[in-house]
């Protein structure tokens, strides 16, 4: 017998995100972040 994808009870779903899109409260703050840890590791490249 072929069942019908449509009434199939294990439909595909998509996967969900690992994190969720509104971890961080503002761009403003992840950009922050970002930027401090670029500093620490060009500081640290530079040995």
């Amino acid at each position: 017998m072929i069942q019908d994808l449509n009434n199939s009870p294990s439909k595909i779903q998509p996967p969900v995100p690992l994190l969720p899109r509104s971890a961080w409260n503002s761009q403003r703050e992840y950009l922050r972040v970002l930027f401090k840890v670029k500093k620490a590791l060009d500081k640290i490249e530079e040995g």
